[in-house]
C-alpha cells in the first residue's frame, strides 16, 4: 500500500481545532499558509508532490495570479497541483456571483473562463495535465510543475521482430537522464504490463508509454508523431502512462468493484456470512442450485419450510471457530452455516434432514440416506428441532459413549437441544441422569418436561458447584467404592471442564461435544486416565463423511426412537426469513430453551398446496457455473490455477479441463486432483502444447467431449526469474511473448468458434 505525508493548512491553525482528532486519527499534520496572501511556507509544505486547493466556494477574492503563483510554489519540481473552482459563463458559477451581488469591473477577481484560467497557468509554468468538469460548471484542473526540457527518446515496440529490445538495453544503460517513450499500436503487444516492470528495474523510472488502443477502428491506422501539438503537450505532461482511444488520451487504471448489493429474485437462495465475525453481514445469497443436476444416484433437490440454528452456525459466523476446526473438506467451502431443515422432498413428501452445510436455504441438495419422513402428528415447525439434537445424543451415548441399562450420567446445560435429547434417551434406558441449568426457568421447563428427575437431578451450571453436588449423591450403585457419574456429556470450558472430567467415575466415559476447547487445543491431564476413563471427541460431522459406517447406526438409533415415541419434537422460538441477524444474535445470547429455527415459507393446511408457484426471494448475485460445462484452465497445475480450479468448484462447475506440459509432478497437485474427484468432479488433466494451433484444437476437442465449453482462463506462462533489461535478447523475449500471446489469441479465436 501507498503511504503518503498528508499535511493540511488553513489560514490559521485555529480553523483545523474543530479537526484536530479526525487529522491525527488519519496521521494528517498541520500548518499555517494561506496561498491566497503569500506563498508556501519551504519548512513545513513546500516541496510537495501534490498540491491540491479547493475553490468551489465561493468568488475569487485575491489576484488570479497571485493565486497559481502562491500554489505553483508549494509544488516540487514536476510536482502537481489539483485545484476545485467555478468557471465564468456556467451556471453554477453565474449562480454564485448572482447571489454574492459582487460586480466583475476587476478583471482580476471574481470568476473567469477556461481559457484564462490555461493562460494563468502557462504563466506560472504549470502545464495542465487534465480537467473534469461537472455538470453544473464547477471545473478540476491538474497541473504539473516544469522541469527543465529533455529530447526524448522515443521507440516503437510493436515488431514482431523483437529487434527494439537490444535497443532498449543500450538506452536504458547508457548515461543519459532522457525520458524514454515507447509506443504502440498493436492491441495484443502486452506494452502495459511491460512498462509495469520495466519502472521497477534499474533506469526504469526513464520509462514512458504512449499506446493506441482504439475500440472504433483500427489501431495500426494512428501514428506517433512527436513533433505534432498534441504530442508536444503529452511530452510536457510528462505522464508514465498515456492511452489513446478514439479520439482523446487517458489511462488504464484497476478500480475496486463496489461492494454495492445487486440483488435478484430467485428461487435458489441460502444464508452466508460475507465476515466472518459480523453478524451484520448475514444475507441471503443466490444459490448455485438453479442449475442442479444430480452428480450422486442419492441427491435430490428439496424444497425447505424451516431451518434451525445450531451453535456451530453461532461460533462459526461470530468467527469464534476457525473453519478447519470441522472435519472434512468443508473449511475449503464458502458456506458452512446450516445443517438441518424440515420441507418437501421431489416426491412431495413431508422430509426432515441432515446436511454438512447450506441448510439456512430455501432449498438444497439432501442426501437420502440423511433423510425421515416426517411423522403425521408433527408439523413441519416442529420436525427440524429433531435431527441434529437426536442423532448428536445417539452419537455421543450409545454409539460411542457405549451407554447401557441403569448407568449413571451427568448431561451439561440441559435446557439445550442435544442435551434435551440425551435426557430423554437416557431415561428410556432407566439411567439415572445429573443435569445443570443456569436459570430456574430452565430447571422448571426441564422439571415439567421430565417429571421423572428429582430435586438431586440438577445443578448450577454457572459455577463449579455441580462437582460437589454429583459426587455427594454417588458413589454409583454399579461401582463401588468410584465416586462420580460412568457417562459426562460436557459442552462447558475452562475449570468447569475440569470439574467436569473430576465427575467421572472409574471406567468411565467422557463426552465432548463443545468444540471450543477442542478447537483450542486445551491442556487435559494424562493423569485422568489412569481411572481407566475413555475420551470422546464428537463431532456429528464425522458420520455425515463418505464412508463413515457409524452413520447407518445413528439413522437407524433415529428411526427406532420415532417408532418408540423416545425421540419427541423440541420447543422452538420461530424467527422469519427476513430476520436472520437477530435469530443468531438470540441464539448466541444462550437464553432460548429448545431450538432456534428460521422459518422460510409459510407451512400450508392443505396438504397440495405446496405444489403451487415456488417461493421468490431477493438474495446477493453471484457467479455460478453450469455443472453440464466444461471449464478450461490453461496452465491449471500452477498455484494459481489450482485455486482457480478450487473456486470454479465452490461455483458449482463439475467439469475441469486443467492443462500442463508436464501433467501432475508433485504429490500436491495430485491430491488436489484427488480431492476434486471425490467430490464427483470429473478433472481432465491435457498435457495438448497450446502455443501451437494443433494443441490448441486438440485441447477444446477434449473438452467438448466432457461437456460444452462455458469458459476459458489462459494462466498458461514461461517462468524465467532474471531482471528483464540486462538478461533479455530480441530471442528470448519472442519465445516468451509468442507462448503467452499466441496461445491466448488461438484459444480465444476457437472457443468462439
Amino acid at each position: 500500500m501507498m503511504r503518503a505525508d498528508c499535511v493540511a493548512t488553513a489560514a490559521s491553525k485555529d480553523l483545523l481545532v474543530p479537526y484536530q482528532s479526525n487529522l491525527e486519527e488519519l496521521g494528517v499534520t498541520t500548518a499555517e499558509w494561506d496561498p491566497m496572501l503569500g506563498p508556501a511556507p519551504g519548512s513545513s509544505v513546500g516541496g510537495a508532490d501534490l498540491v491540491v486547493c479547493n475553490h468551489a466556494w465561493g468568488l475569487l477574492r485575491v489576484d488570479l495570479h497571485l493565486l497559481v503563483t502562491n500554489l505553483a510554489s508549494g509544488a516540487r519540481q514536476g510536482g502537481f497541483v489539483l485545484l476545485h473552482t467555478l468557471l465564468k459563463g456556467e451556471t453554477l458559477g453565474e449562480t454564485v456571483s448572482f447571489l454574492s451581488g459582487v460586480s466583475d469591473n476587476n478583471s482580476q477577481q471574481g470568476l473567469f473562463t477556461q481559457d484564462e484560467w490555461e493562460r494563468v497557468f502557462s504563466e506560472a509554468s504549470l502545464n495542465l495535465v487534465a480537467i473534469r468538469k461537472s455538470f453544473y460548471g464547477s471545473v478540476l484542473f491538474l497541473c504539473r510543475s516544469r522541469t527543465p526540457a529533455k529530447q526524448p527518446v522515443v521507440l516503437v515496440v510493436d515488431s514482431a521482430d523483437y529487434k527494439w529490445v537490444e535497443t532498449l538495453k543500450a538506452t536504458l544503460a547508457g548515461p543519459s537522464d532522457s525520458p524514454v517513450w515507447l509506443t504502440a499500436s498493436q492491441a495484443h503487444c502486452g506494452v502495459v504490463g511491460m512498462v509495469n516492470c520495466l519502472r521497477q528495474e534499474p533506469g526504469g523510472l526513464r520509462i514512458r508509454c504512449a499506446f493506441v488502443s482504439n475500440l472504433n477502428g483500427p489501431a495500426e491506422a494512428e501514428a506517433f508523431q512527436f513533433d505534432e501539438l498534441s504530442m508536444q503537450s503529452l511530452l510536457k505532461g510528462d505522464l508514465v502512462m498515456n492511452v489513446f482511444r478514439d479520439g482523446c488520451w487517458g489511462v488504464f487504471r484497476h478500480q475496486l468493484i463496489t461492494l454495492d448489493r445487486n440483488e435478484e429474485l430467485t428461487e435458489h437462495a441460502y444464508v452466508n456470512v460475507l465476515t466472518r465475525g459480523d453478524l451484520l453481514s448475514l444475507s441471503w445469497i443466490a444459490s448455485p442450485l438453479r442449475h442442479f443436476v444430480p452428480c450422486n444416484p442419492n441427491a435430490q433437490l428439496c424444497r425447505v419450510y424451516y431451518s434451525s440454528l445450531n451453535f456451530r452456525d453461532i461460533m462459526l459466523a461470530t468467527g469464534k471457530l476457525p473453519p478447519d476446526a470441522i472435519p472434512g473438506d468443508l473449511a475449503l467451502q464458502q458456506c458452512m452455516l446450516g445443517m438441518e431443515f424440515s420441507g418437501f422432498d421431489a416426491d412431495s413428501r413431508r422430509v426432515m434432514g441432515l446436511l454438512p452445510a447450506k441448510g439456512l436455504a430455501t432449498t438444497v441438495d439432501a442426501d437420502k440416506r440423511f433423510l425421515w419422513g416426517v411423522p403425521s402428528s408433527w408439523t413441519l415447525e416442529q420436525a427440524p428441532s429433531v435431527p441434529v439434537v437426536y442423532a448428536t445424543a445417539y452419537y455421543s451415548l450409545v454409539v460411542r459413549g457405549r451407554l447401557r441399562s441403569g448407568e449413571s450420567v451427568l448431561i451439561h446445560s440441559g435446557s439445550g437441544g442435544v442435551k434435551q435429547a440425551a435426557i430423554a434417551i437416557a431415561r428410556s434406558k432407566n439411567c439415572t441422569v445429573f443435569t445443570t441449568v443456569g436459570s430456574a426457568e430452565k430447571r422448571a421447563y426441564l422439571q415439567e418436561r421430565f417429571p421423572q428427575l428429582s430435586a438431586t437431578s440438577f445443578a448450577n451450571s454457572r459455577d463449579v458447584s455441580f462437582e460437589q453436588h454429583v459426587l455427594l449423591h454417588t458413589p454409583h450403585s454399579l461401582m463401588i467404592n468410584s465416586l462420580g457419574v460412568n457417562v459426562v456429556l460436557n459442552s462447558l470450558a475452562e475449570e468447569k471442564l475440569q470439574a467436569s472430567i473430576r465427575c467421572l467415575a472409574r471406567h468411565g466415559r467422557f463426552l465432548e461435544i463443545g468444540k471450543y476447547e477442542l478447537s483450542n487445543n486445551s491442556p487435559l491431564g494424562m493423569a485422568l486416565f489412569l481411572k481407566n476413563v475413555a475420551f470422546h471427541g464428537i463431532l456429528l460431522d464425522a458420520p455425515l463423511e463418505e464412508g463413515n459406517r457409524e452413520w447407518e447406526e445413528v439413522s437407524q438409533l433415529l428411526q427406532e426412537g420415532i417408532a418408540g415415541g423416545v425421540v419427541q419434537p423440541l420447543k422452538t422460538t420461530v424467527f422469519e426469513r427476513n430476520q436472520v441477524e437477530e435469530a443468531f444474535r438470540y441464539m448466541a445470547q444462550g437464553k432460548h430453551i429448545g431450538k432456534v429455527l428460521l422459518k422460510v415459507c409459510h407451512e400450508e393446511t392443505d396438504t397440495s398446496a405446496h405444489t403451487a408457484s415456488p417461493l421468490t426471494i431477493p438474495a446477493l448475485r453471484r457467479t455460478y457455473c453450469l455443472p453440464s460445462h466444461s471449464y478450461i484452465i490453461t496452465g491449471g497445475l500452477g498455484g494459481f490455477g489450482l485455486e482457480l480450479a478450487q473456486w470454479l468448484t465452490e461455483k458449482g462447475a463439475c467439469k475441469l479441463v486443467l492443462t500442463s506440459r508436464s501433467g501432475i509432478s508433485n504429490g500436491f497437485q495430485a491430491k488436489r486432483v484427488s480431492e476434486w474427484q471425490s467430490q464427483n468432479v470429473e478433472v481432465l488433466v491435457s498435457t495438448s502444447d497450446v502455443s501451437t494451433l494443433e494443441g490448441v484444437e486438440k485441447l477444446i476437442a477434449e473438452a467438448c467431449r466432457l461437456g460444452p465449453v462455458g469458459g476459458v482462463f489462459h494462466l498458461a506462462m514461461v517462468t524465467y526469474s532474471s531482471v528483464l533489461i540486462e538478461n533479455s535478447t530480441d530471442v528470448r523475449y519472442h519465445f516468451f511473448s509468442f507462448f503467452k500471446t499466441y496461445s491466448s489469441t488461438s484459444t480465444q479465436l476457437l472457443s468462439i468458434q
